[in-house]
């Protein structure tokens, strides 16, 4: 019976048998289990103390009331206090199992994947006659199967502790769909990760992990239940969203934790449970629905980029209309008096398309190999009419996989910046919201994104084993300078949202005429350094076209 089960699962799987036959040894079952075991005995008994003591009643016990009639006594309210009781084990159990399964799943992915890629092992696994979906899948199933058995202990606990908090089954349940759901992003991110940046060595699954620990902490608490603005969409890929009566625990009591009356286009999702936590899981399918394309596409030809051209501009349609449908539309009378609605949703959203950016720019970014590929290409094709080859080339750029990714990096902007433009024309803005500061600002933010990639583009063209990493260091760096010579300027001045619009989006509100002079020079300044950035790169590929061609037609002597 155990050999027709174990052959079986060989058959549909070969590769989770494999990650199976590897890891549940009965050392590490044992150790699971009893780390699991302790770690709910160690929760309980803590919450446990927390209790008020009848014999040495304490001044502030968080599970009693004071009386009204006596201020030297307080009176415990047996059911109340049990059932908050009893919800902040459930809530306690919450938090520590999401970070258990989201940051420890993804360090195992990562450093298996990572290990196989520095020992060539998984080349032998990309040669097999296995799908890639069925060699990934046997991955994301098998390699974190010990969290899967400490996690799956600790249900009987939790559901119970909801249950005693009378909390409804229903919430219950979509807690833990939509971990399931964020469990299948964060590890399929994780293995495009562990494929991709293998040259990080052992540090690359800490920094993997490390990164996603940091995600949750701090999109824990974006936004308010006052108004809601575009990063409130971070928060819709972080299941501490969607944790029952989060905010109503002592934990965070007094702070909205949640999505409480979260609106997307204005249409109050909140209201219905299906509503919100589908929209959250339709979420976290379209991104996993990306980065298994990308997965596909780095298994079998490592040289590949991540998303093709066409996906690239799939992915900023999405992109774009979820966050701007998180935007902030409420009336000035419910607004924040420091907040300005439309340098608000503009600083909100400029942020959110610059991490984008960043990453389309990986994604799409051909090496240098591809470039020379294509550069010998486009120079041999001379038999075509000029009409006929100009036409191509603008093909070449738009649809191309080994073509330059500047054009559509540009499309992709163009995508982005349409629609904030005529969100900004059809505001109805007040005195003190400039629409023409607004449009300047757009056109500094999608001038500083084109420099990026072409800054990217020319490093990825350098004849060095390390020039992802010089990459990744130089457009930091041109991050950082660009964003400290517009804060020498005193372009950020009248800036009242903090250091990271500094970075993202430093140019608003510019606040005066002197001010919108100095931008304007900036942008031109940003204009001259792109066109020259993109006259060395179009010479660079000249000559790799030109010596590339010699070589071949050159008679050998």
């Amino acid at each position: 019976m155990k050999l027709n089960w174990i052959n079986k699962l060989g058959n549909w799987n070969p590769q989770l048998l494999r990650e199976l036959k590897e890891r549940l040894k009965p050392r590490k079952i044992l150790l699971a289990i009893a780390i699991s075991l302790l770690g709910q005995f160690v929760v309980f008994m803590s919450f446990q103390t927390q209790l008020p003591n009848p014999a040495t009643p304490g001044i502030f016990d968080k599970y009693c009331t004071r009386s009204l009639f006596d201020n030297l006594y307080k009176r415990c309210l047996s059911d109340e206090y049990w059932q908050s009781w009893w919800r902040d084990i459930f809530v306690g159990l919450s938090l520590i199992g999401i970070v258990i399964l989201l940051v420890a799943g993804t360090y195992m992915l990562i450093n298996d994947l990572a290990t196989e890629e520095r020992r060539a092992t998984f080349n032998l696994t990309r040669l097999s006659p296995q799908s890639e979906a069925s060699i990934f899948i046997g991955k994301l199933l098998g390699v974190p199967i010990l969290i899967y058995l400490f996690t799956v202990l600790a249900l009987p606990l939790h559901l119970s502790s909801g249950l005693a908090a009378k909390i409804p089954l229903s919430l219950i349940l979509s807690l833990y769909a939509v971990v399931a759901v964020a469990s299948v992003f964060y590890y399929s991110a994780a293995m495009l990760f562990g494929l991709v940046g293998s040259r990080l060595g052992s540090f690359q699954a800490w920094l993997g992990s490390g990164a996603v620990f940091i995600f949750l902490m701090l999109t824990r608490g974006i936004s308010t239940t006052s108004y809601f603005n575009s990063t409130t969409w971070l928060k819709l890929l972080n299941p501490f969203c969607v944790i029952p009566n989060l905010s109503t625990t002592s934990f965070f009591e007094g702070f909205a934790t949640g999505l409480e009356r979260f609106k997307w286009f204005n249409f109050l999702l909140s209201d219905s449970l299906v509503t919100l936590v589908g929209f959250v899981v339709l979420n976290y399918g379209i991104l996993t629905w990306f980065v298994w394309q990308s997965l596909r596409r780095c298994f079998r030809d490592q040289s590949a980029t991540m998303l093709s051209k066409q996906q690239s501009y799939l992915l900023t349609v999405c992109f774009t209309v979820l966050i701007i449908g998180c935007g902030n539309y409420a009336p000035p009378a419910n607004r924040s008096p420091y907040a300005l609605p439309l340098w608000e949703n503009l600083w909100a959203i400029s942020t959110l398309s610059l991490l984008l950016f960043l990453y389309l720019i990986a994604a799409i970014t051909p090496h240098r190999q591809a470039l020379q590929d294509w550069a010998r290409y486009r120079h041999n094709r001379v038999s075509c009419s000029k009409k006929l080859g100009h036409t191509s080339l603008v093909k070449d750029l738009i649809w191309g996989e080994k073509s330059p990714a500047l054009v559509a990096i540009a499309i992709n902007l163009i995508i982005t910046i349409t629609p904030l433009a005529l969100f900004t024309l059809l505001w109805s803005a007040k005195i003190e919201e400039n629409k023409t500061e607004a449009f300047l600002c757009l056109a500094l933010a999608a001038s500083s994104i084109m420099i990026y990639a072409s800054v990217a583009q020319l490093l990825l063209f350098v004849r060095t084993q390390q020039r992802t990493l010089w990459t990744v260091g130089a457009v930091g760096a041109v991050i950082f300078l660009r964003s400290l010579f517009s804060g020498v300027l005193g372009l950020y001045l009248f800036n009242p949202f903090g250091l990271l619009m500094y970075f993202a989006f430093p140019y608003f509100p510019l606040g005066g005429t002197k001010q919108v002079l100095l931008a304007t020079i900036v942008l031109l300044a940003q204009v001259i350094v792109l066109v020259l950035l993109n006259l060395q790169l179009t010479r660079q590929l000249r000559r790799a076209g030109d010596s590339t061609s010699k070589v071949l037609f050159t008679p050998s002597q």
